[in-house]
């Protein structure tokens, strides 16, 4: 009878504690942060787009998510000790490259804004930039049904870094603010 119990409360306890992380994980396509068991959320931060041209227009120009008035996230973490990174998708998402983390672009220490690549065209022949180095694209291992963990190849450089937008499934219509900017989930890495 004791044993009987005992298995009783530990899977009691087990489905206790999936229901409330299924819980947290509330939204699909919006990046969660686990630390601990608990699921904590990534800064979320208005961004306006906007496009910078590179050398007079011959280098072609790069489209921005820029984040004004705030030079760093508040979310932060060590490049060796980074917590579970998780995202839930809906049913039926193909996961493949749907996750892309832009890095910040270096600006002059005395300005006071964050900007995120989001494109880049070339100058004058047109066509799509090679961006891969601002972009850091993670493999999705999936946890449990529609429940995936971020899995990265190589650790963060110290530096600002933003999820771009997905532009898909239920969530999708909320990334556009009030203010019509466009909401992106934020994080910076310590050395």
């Amino acid at each position: 009878m004791k044993k009987k119990h005992l298995s009783f409360s530990l899977l009691l306890l087990l489905t206790f504690n999936l229901s409330s992380f299924c819980q947290e994980v509330e939204k699909t396509f919006v990046p969660y942060i686990m630390i601990d068991g608990k699921i904590e959320n990534f800064e979320r931060a208005t961004s306006k787009m906007e496009s910078k041209a590179i050398g007079f227009g011959y280098g072609g120009a790069n489209t921005y998510l820029t984040i004004f008035n705030s030079k760093n996230s508040p979310v932060r973490f060590k490049s060796s000790d980074l917590p579970k990174f998780i995202i839930q998708l809906d049913k039926g998402t193909d996961p493949l490259d749907l996750v892309v983390i832009s890095k910040a672009d270096v600006v002059k220490k005395r300005k006071t804004y964050r900007r995120f690549v989001q494109q880049g065209v070339n100058g004058f022949g047109g066509g799509a930039k090679d961006m891969s180095n601002y972009f850091t694209i993670p493999k999705l291992k999936k946890i449990k049904e529609n429940l995936y963990e971020m899995v990265f190849e190589k650790p963060f450089e110290p530096g600002e870094y933003s999820f771009l937008p997905i532009y898909k499934g239920i969530e999708a219509g909320n990334i556009m603010t009030t203010s019509n900017g466009f909401r992106i989930y934020c994080f910076g890495i310590d050395e």
